[in-house]
C-alpha cells in the first residue's frame, strides 16, 4: 500500500467512475484499474462493486473510506502547515539566547519587523546558560542564538556588538553611594556569582585573574534573577553584564574603573544544518545591520 494508491481510492470513490477518476487523476484507466486491484489483494477485501458504467463503495470500502479521507486530510494539512512554517513571510524561528539579553532580543524583533514588514513572522523563544543554548543549536530545537561565542566547529557566528561588565550592589550597600569602583578595593567583598557551567563565569574569572583579587564566592547560580535577587537582598556584590545590571530599582550599577575586556555578543547558526527561509532572513537582517546591539544600547540610552 502506498500513497499514491490510497489518492486513487479515494478519488474513485468520490466519482463513483474510473474512466472519470483516471481522466481527474491524468493516468490511464487501465494503470488505475491495476492500482485499485493491487490495493485490493492487499487489503484482501473488495472496494468496489460495478453497477453499469459506475462503481459502488462495497461496505468494506466506504468503512476503508473513512479513515483513508481522514489520513490524507491530515496529510494536506500537514503539507499546508509545513510551507507555513518555511516560508520566508509567515514561518516560525526559533530563537535561544542569553537572560541578560531579554530586553534586546524583542528590540530586534521590533526592528525586523519594521524595516522589512513580515510582520507574519512567528517568534519562539528560549533562553538559558550558555552550555543550554549551545545544546540547543547542535540539537536543532533552536535556529538562532543570541549569545557569546562559542568554540566548538559545528557553529557558526558573527559579532553585534558588546557588553561591558558591571558591579552591582543593593541600594543599602556603602557603594551605592558611588558611580563607579576599583575592583583592586573589592578584596574584602562577598561576592555571588555564575554557575561554572555559564560562559560568563569564565569572563567573571578572567576579570579577577586581570585585576588581582581573589574574592570570596557565597554562592553561585545559573542565571541573572537569582543573582540580582541575593544582591538586592544584600547577601553580596556581583559582576554582570551591564544589560542585566540596569534592571531593578533596589540595585545600583557601578561603573568599573580598571581597563578590563568587554563581552562579545554574536549571532549563532549551526553551520551544516537546513535553516529555512524565514530564519535565514532574519539572520541576514542582524548581520546586514551589523553592531546592531550597540545601536540598540544606544537608543535606550536617548
Amino acid at each position: 500500500m502506498n500513497l499514491q494508491q490510497l489518492y486513487y481510492f479515494k478519488t474513485t470513490a468520490e466519482l463513483e467512475h474510473y474512466t472519470r477518476a483516471a481522466q481527474d487523476l491524468n493516468i490511464s484507466q487501465s494503470c488505475l484499474s491495476h492500482s485499485i486491484t493491487d490495493l485490493e489483494q492487499e487489503l484482501g477485501v473488495s472496494l468496489f462493486v460495478r453497477q453499469g458504467r459506475n462503481v459502488r463503495l462495497t461496505k468494506c470500502g466506504a468503512f476503508f473510506l473513512e479513515y483513508v479521507t481522514q489520513a490524507l486530510n491530515t496529510l494536506d494539512e500537514g503539507r499546508e502547515r509545513l510551507q507555513d512554517f518555511i516560508s520566508s513571510d509567515t514561518g516560525i524561528i526559533s530563537i535561544g539566547h542569553l537572560s541578560s539579553l531579554s530586553d534586546f532580543v524583542p528590540y530586534l524583533i521590533s526592528r525586523f519587523f519594521a524595516d522589512t514588514g513580515k510582520i507574519h513572522t512567528r517568534f519562539q523563544f528560549s533562553q538559558g546558560s550558555t552550555l543550554n543554548i549551545e545544546n540547543q543549536l547542535l540539537e536543532g530545537t533552536t535556529d538562532l542564538a543570541i549569545t557569546t561565542p562559542f568554540e566548538n566547529s559545528h557553529i557558526e557566528s558573527v559579532k553585534i556588538g558588546e557588553h561591558r561588565t558591571v558591579l552591582i550592589v543593593s541600594r543599602s550597600h556603602p557603594l551605592a553611594a558611588q558611580d563607579s569602583v576599583d575592583l583592586t578595593t573589592l578584596g574584602q567583598e562577598t561576592f555571588i556569582t555564575y554557575h561554572p557551567q555559564c560562559q560568563i563565569r569564565t569572563h567573571i574569572d578572567r576579570i579577577f585573574q586581570y585585576v588581582g583579587i581573589s574574592p570570596y564566592i557565597s554562592f553561585e547560580a545559573i542565571n541573572d534573577p537569582i543573582i540580582l535577587g541575593a544582591v538586592a537582598a544584600g547577601l553580596g556584590v556581583a559582576l554582570v553584564s551591564e544589560a542585566a545590571g540596569a534592571k531593578s530599582d533596589d540595585l545600583k550599577a557601578l561603573r568599573i574603573e580598571n581597563d578590563i575586556p568587554t563581552r562579545d555578543i554574536h549571532v549563532a547558526w549551526c553551520r551544516n544544518r537546513y535553516m529555512t527561509p524565514a530564519a535565514k532572513n532574519f539572520r541576514d537582517f542582524i548581520l546586514e545591520n551589523d553592531l546592531i546591539l550597540n545601536e540598540y544600547k544606544e537608543h535606550i540610552k536617548k
